[in-house]
């Protein structure tokens, strides 16, 4: 037995309650009945908290000593002892009875007043009260209440969302609860959206009249800055628009009121809006109803290293900030853009309705980041699907890969397992970050599959060991037993609504008391409340079906450098030429299909491969080529259909390197040019131990028809656009032929 690797990650208002990607009810009405006929009978089942058990200064010096650990630890408290999703009940204390599976709407008896929580966005709930003979009953104001024949008293009122409402008060002789859901219609979404959303367009036109013939955001925001009018993006406006475009998007939305914090907030919490407020955890990140639980699990991955959230942040000033406007680094299609924003977010009941910070309602990164990802797709709408790992690369500039296949081989056969299990093992010492997906609903993997005949069934058994179908999860740390012939995972599920893993090696399970050396290698004792759970080779066969890898770049040195395929032929390569030897990422990206029209050049990947040759006398020999991952580039031409591809690949000392971008003909599409862009990414410096040149090779070199050994000819020098970002920098954009 042995550990072969050990990767450790190293009272506000409301309490968040992650829901579903769809919405709570397939139906369009849902009704819940509950009867009791003693009064007596206590129909509570949860108690809100009512204060902080710990001291305040024994919780001040732990968040001085681990912020971090301070604040998922109070938040993973919180959750366990607040029912609400979003916290607006005005009720503390007294016995709460939920009346639906997935919370929704709940019932609050406390000295003698019956209450009703609506705990939606989107239901109008419409309850019934049956009170037994002998009952003294008062109604309240918004309750009607009538004596039927049978001496049974009937109250009854409708409630809306996060209101609520005291139905009655007195002694109760036995009742009956009857509750009953449906969408809220177009006529009270609208008159509850009207003034917000006419502030907005009232807003936009005053950014509109600022702006003149101006249309670069820079200048107009500048001008807003100048005269302190709050900063509206004209390119994305705070309108249905951004919401789902008509005849572009398939989705639709209903009537949503677009907000400030600084609108939709407490007057009180007005002047604490900002990107980031304290430490930044992946427990905070609250879905909200869009349905992108892909993005949120990238964001989570994501903010397991805090500074890549910070590095995403640093370019926004406090003036912008003043005038709500925010600016956001992304990768896209291979190159560091700023995302300018402004601070609107859809809401409805004065709470943002899509992701939020779930125990800080001033803390904006999580709706920011998703804003932001809307924004360069398209619409909110044209995000609500896709792969965790691609949204991760774009948000953190990395190069990824699946091994879903590698996956299910070996946990379809026992003799693969041990060569996977090594590999991710060395993945993860090698600073790789490792992740592991549930299937989704449109899954055909060895898992999914079995979900055809039993859709509900299939969720519900994820949902009874405290899973989620449609997850990617963060592996934490990976352990080889020896002893016991398994392998741990540790993984982080920050997810409130998910529960807690219950089944082998959980915490408090039997397996730990047995394999006493394990719990101590593991650190096991006891379970460290952080959302946390180890789970073994076999479990993790049964309900994973598959992961990925990708290479964080928070503490990277990166290059990147632009060019387009004239046909097949590249307008750019690299010639590189090291000092040392030198261990690089070398990546080639093309542009991505998410949000892009049929019609255009980009909307199918093209089959793309990136070539890596060495000088040999006027020769230039092929060292390597890409293939699906990065770790094993390969010495046959695999041309990928994809995104992105890469490989890591060493250059030695005093030797010269071309690195050559390669399309298959099968890719090119007349009248398009398809862009590039080439990257070099490496953790240690790379400023005066490697060189690195923008160069033109001849479109009849035989390196295009796939010879390994090709005549390198003379190449020239071309003035080519490139970024330099280095640790903790924001990019520097320059055109040049030196690029390192």
């Amino acid at each position: 037995m042995g550990c072969c690797n050990s990767k450790n990650t190293k009272e506000p208002k409301g309490a968040g309650r992650p829901p579903l990607d769809v919405q709570p009810a397939e139906e369009d009405v849902k009704q819940k009945t509950d009867e009791v006929r003693d009064s007596t009978e206590s129909s509570a089942e949860e108690e809100t908290p009512g204060g902080q058990s710990t001291e305040a200064d024994a919780k001040a010096a732990q968040e001085l000593a681990d912020p971090r650990a301070a604040r998922i630890q109070a938040i993973c408290a919180r959750n366990k002892g607040c029912p609400y999703r979003y916290g607006a009940c005005t009720v503390v204390g007294g016995d709460v009875k939920c009346y639906f599976e997935d919370g929704l709407i709940y019932c609050i008896v406390k000295d003698g007043c019956w209450h009703i929580y609506n705990d939606t966005l989107d239901y109008e709930a419409q309850v019934e009260l049956l009170f037994g003979p002998g009952s003294q009953i008062a109604t309240c104001e918004r309750t009607m209440m009538e004596v039927m024949e049978n001496n049974w008293t009937r109250a009854y009122a409708a409630v809306y969302p996060l209101e609520t409402v005291q139905c009655v008060s007195g002694k109760v002789c036995g009742y009956q609860c009857s509750i009953t859901i449906k969408p809220l219609d177009d006529s009270y979404r609208l008159k509850a959206c009207a003034a917000a959303n006419r502030n907005a367009e009232m807003e936009t036109e005053t950014v509109r009249r600022l702006a003149g013939n101006l249309t670069d955001e820079d200048e107009i925001l500048r001008r807003c800055v100048e005269t302190n009018t709050p900063y509206v993006d004209l390119t994305f406006p705070p309108c249905a628009a951004a919401l789902a475009r008509a005849g572009r998007d398939s989705r639709s939305f209903p009537v949503m009121a677009m907000m400030r914090p600084t609108q939709y907030l407490p007057e009180d919490m007005c002047a604490m809006v900002n990107d980031v407020i304290g430490a930044v955890v992946p427990h905070s990140i609250e879905h909200g109803s869009l349905g992108d639980s892909w993005l949120m699990c990238a964001l989570a991955i994501l903010a397991e290293d805090e500074t890549a959230i910070h590095n995403l942040l640093m370019q926004g000033t406090p003036a912008e900030k003043a005038v709500g406007a925010y600016r956001l680094l992304m990768n896209k299609n291979g190159w560091w853009i700023t995302v300018l924003l402004d601070d609107y977010l859809p809401t409805f009941s004065r709470t943002p309705v899509f992701a939020r910070v779930c125990d800080n309602p001033a803390e904006m990164w999580v709706s920011l980041l998703q804003k932001a990802y809307a924004k360069v797709h398209g619409s909110y709408a044209a995000i609500t699907g896709g792969d965790a790992l691609q949204a991760l690369a774009d948000f953190a500039g990395s190069l990824m890969y699946r091994f879903d296949k590698e996956w299910e081989v070996a946990a379809l056969d026992v003799t693969k397992a041990e060569e996977l299990a090594d590999a991710l093992v060395g993945l993860s010492r090698s600073g790789a970050s490792v992740v592991l997906s549930t299937p989704g609903h449109t899954s055909e993997s060895y898992l999914g599959c079995n979900q055809e005949s039993d859709p509900e069934g299939f969720r519900a058994r994820y949902t009874k060991c405290g899973l989620r179908t449609g997850y990617t999860y963060f592996v934490e740390r990976v352990v080889t037993l020896q002893k016991q012939q398994t392998l741990l995972f540790k993984l982080r599920n920050p997810w409130r609504s998910s529960g807690q893993w219950n089944g082998a090696w959980s915490y408090g399970s039997a397996e730990w008391g047995e394999n006493p050396d394990v719990c101590s290698v593991c650190d096991a004792q006891e379970d460290p409340q952080d959302g946390s759970f180890w789970i073994c080779w076999k479990d993790a066969c049964e309900y994973f079906d598959g992961g990925g890898v990708f290479y964080p770049t928070s503490a990277a040195e990166d290059y990147r450098v632009k060019g387009f395929f004239d046909g097949t032929i590249p307008t750019v390569i690299l010639e590189i030429m090291a000092v040392e030897n030198t261990r690089v990422l070398l990546t080639l990206s093309q542009p991505d299909k998410r949000g892009v029209d049929l019609t255009d050049g980009a909307a199918r990947f093209a089959p793309i491969m990136l070539t890596v040759s060495k000088k040999e006398g006027d020769m230039q020999r092929v060292q390597k080529n890409t293939s699906w991952n990065p770790e094993m580039p390969s010495n046959e031409c695999n041309f990928v259909v994809g995104r992105d591809v890469g490989m890591w690949f060493t250059l030695e000392a005093g030797e010269v390197y071309h690195v050559v971008p390669r399309m298959h003909c099968k890719g090119v599409k007349s009248q398009y040019h398809r862009p590039y862009v080439v990257g070099i990414l490496s953790y240690a410096p790379l400023e005066g131990k490697v060189r690195a040149q923008a160069m033109c090779i001849e479109s009849d070199s035989n390196v295009f028809t796939n010879y390994s050994l090709y005549r390198s000819g003379a190449p020239q020098p071309v003035q080519a656009e490139h970024q330099t970002r280095l640790p903790g920098k924001a990019p520097v954009t320059n055109v040049s032929t030196t690029v390192i």
